[in-house]
């Protein structure tokens, strides 16, 4: 999905529910200038930011980054859907549900030396490190986890991804 076609869906589900670029600011504590530039597509929000926005518009993240509700049980390779890139392109997101679903399937792909952060959100979520090594850092507690290890982490609390290897880390997370 491109910026530009992302700040549209997001202008348009906006509208629909008679927000103004205030309100969308005062509900998801972000500014209204960089809530602008993100529905004119000049700048990509990061992760975090993008699912203040979601829970202040009270859409699901995959139903903003897809227009089609199908519920396909299974999503092949190609098939996934990608989200913006983030940092430059260095972490990507890519959604392995489709639809509205109470569970989504999230594939992470994090650059060496990238960080990934978030203040927290109302999903739960469960990881497994595919390739890589990950420094993990929830709440105050930091981790390093590697091939195989996996994460589980509260609604709610702020939570940090970086890639501590030298090559890519690509991990899989169940959110709920």
């Amino acid at each position: 999905m491109t910026d530009e076609l992302l700040g549209e869906r997001i202008k348009i589900i906006r509208k629909q529910r008679g927000m103004t670029l205030q309100d969308l600011a005062d509900l998801s504590g972000l500014s209204i200038a960089f809530i602008s530039k993100v529905e004119r597509g000049l700048t990509s929000p990061t992760f975090s930011a993008l699912l203040e926005i979601c829970k202040a518009l009270e859409v699901d993240l995959v139903d903003l980054a897809q227009s089609s509700e199908e519920k396909r049980p299974v999503i092949k390779k190609n098939e996934r859907i990608p989200m913006l890139p983030i940092a430059d392109g260095r972490i990507r997101h890519e959604f392995g549900t489709q639809g509205s679903r109470k569970m989504k399937g999230l594939w992470m792909t994090i650059q060496p030396g990238t960080t990934d952060v978030s203040r927290g959100h109302p999903e739960e979520e469960v990881g497994i490190i595919i390739k890589g090594r990950l420094g993990v850092t929830i709440g105050k507690d930091t981790y390093v986890l590697e091939e195989g290890d996996t994460l589980y982490i509260d609604a709610h609390v702020q939570h940090s991804l970086t890639n501590i290897g030298d090559r890519e880390c690509v991990c899989f997370f169940a959110i709920n």
